[in-house]
């Protein structure tokens, strides 16, 4: 998933093309991949730079965003750009923000104690740096750090520290028939509501849209404690753990709307929900009988895990991150000499530590860093369900 992902891989299929995704760790090689012809198009939440035109050509813009200053929430928080001087703020080397910086040392007559961590290329690894309280400060594009805000309320992301900035791909200067294929297709799609909507899912999403009033029966766990039941016996399930999923996925709302698209009382993905009979829209009986199925699974899939308990925290760890993520964990904790049948105090530590580039770049990890929640998401599931059981 992503957004430019998901504009890439419209673009493929309307020209008959198969798009091959590269996950690149080092802000460097993405240049180096493109001119080496390992890679085609660089899709990075770039923002056109001039003096570039010999390293790579741009496409049509296909967004506008800003810079913001990431911080946490406090008394003394950072208002104004100028309150910068002598403060110290991390940013990527040679990156659009470090110009930033020094371009605002002019404006304000003062320095800025620009700083760099070369361990740490992403911006949303310095987020993390931040969410940490590792660092104070780092810039980040508005709508990737508002896509982190959601999920860390604590954030402030409100100083703007830009003009808008035009966010295109990146070719091969010589790749002048792909580069007029995408801006034709670019120019078309960027006008049509498919854009729109896609926009909406990626960075204007809510988390909820009542449409109808769900009245809880007195007595009752939620206005579809029958259908809960209904769907759980079915395969054996205590019907309070689907309940307890629902309830932290959408507080029983089968008209929310989450991040990247996600949606109803499971919050299925775009991809995901069809695979099992759900789409927006879907019942509320077919949302539930739809992620019944879908717990059941990824059950199967973690058969080999010969604890009961350790079973259901891998399968709603799943649920929330993807099993791959929780597939790459468990492979290091293996290496780590954690047993990766063991969930609590084994597998759930390596899950923690895929966010960080000693890890998540390890030959062992097939799907990259995370920065997700699966670990609290596990604790917080069965601590409902244990207070419902």
């Amino acid at each position: 998933m992503g957004f430019e992902y998901e504009i890439l891989d419209t673009f493929c299929k309307a020209n008959g093309l198969k798009l091959e995704v590269k996950s690149l760790n080092k802000l460097e090689d993405f240049s180096k991949y493109l001119n080496k012809g390992e890679g085609d198009v660089i899709a990075a939440n770039l923002p056109i730079s001039l003096g570039q035109e010999r390293f790579m050509a741009y496409s049509m813009p296909y967004y506008q965003t800003f810079q913001v200053l990431v911080q946490r929430k406090s008394d003394s928080l950072i208002k104004e750009p100028a309150r910068l001087a002598g403060k110290k703020v991390y940013v990527r080397k040679n990156s659009a923000f470090e110009k930033r910086l020094v371009a605002l040392q002019d404006e304000i007559g003062a320095q800025i104690d620009v700083q760099h961590q070369p361990n740490l290329p992403l911006a949303e690894d310095l987020i993390d740096e931040v969410v940490r309280g590792r660092i104070r400060y780092t810039l980040a594009h508005e709508n990737l750090a508002r896509i982190s805000k959601d999920m860390h309320p604590f954030l402030d992301i409100s100083t703007r520290m830009s003009f808008e900035q035009r966010i295109a791909f990146a070719l091969r200067p010589k790749s002048k028939v792909l580069k007029e294929k995408l801006d034709l297709f670019l120019n078309e799609f960027l006008a049509s509501e498919a854009f729109v909507q896609l926009k909406k899912r990626y960075f204007d999403y809510i988390s909820s849209t009542p449409t109808e009033f769900f009245l809880t029966p007195r007595g009752a766990l939620s206005p579809f404690d029958k259908l809960f039941k209904n769907a759980a016996k079915k395969y054996g399930w205590d019907w309070k753990i689907l309940a307890a999923i629902s309830f932290k996925e959408s507080r029983f709302n089968p008209n929310a709307r989450g991040f990247g698209g996600a949606y109803g009382l499971m919050q299925f993905m775009p991809n995901t929900g069809p695979q099992f009979g759900v789409v927006p829209g879907s019942s509320p009986e077919a949302q539930i009988n739809g992620g019944m199925r879908y717990l059941v699974s990824m059950g199967r899939l973690w058969s080999e895990i010969p604890d009961e308990h350790d079973r259901l925290c891998f399968v709603l760890a799943s649920y929330n991150a993807g099993i791959c993520h929780i597939q790459d964990a468990r492979n290091l904790a293996k290496s780590a000499g954690l047993n990766p049948n063991k969930w609590e105090g084994n597998v759930e530590l390596m899950v923690d530590k895929l966010d960080d580039p000693r890890f998540y770049r390890s030959e062992l990890v097939r799907c990259g860093a995370y920065r997700g929640h699966a670990t609290s998401y596990v604790r917080k599931v069965l601590g409902i369900y244990e207070h419902w059981k």
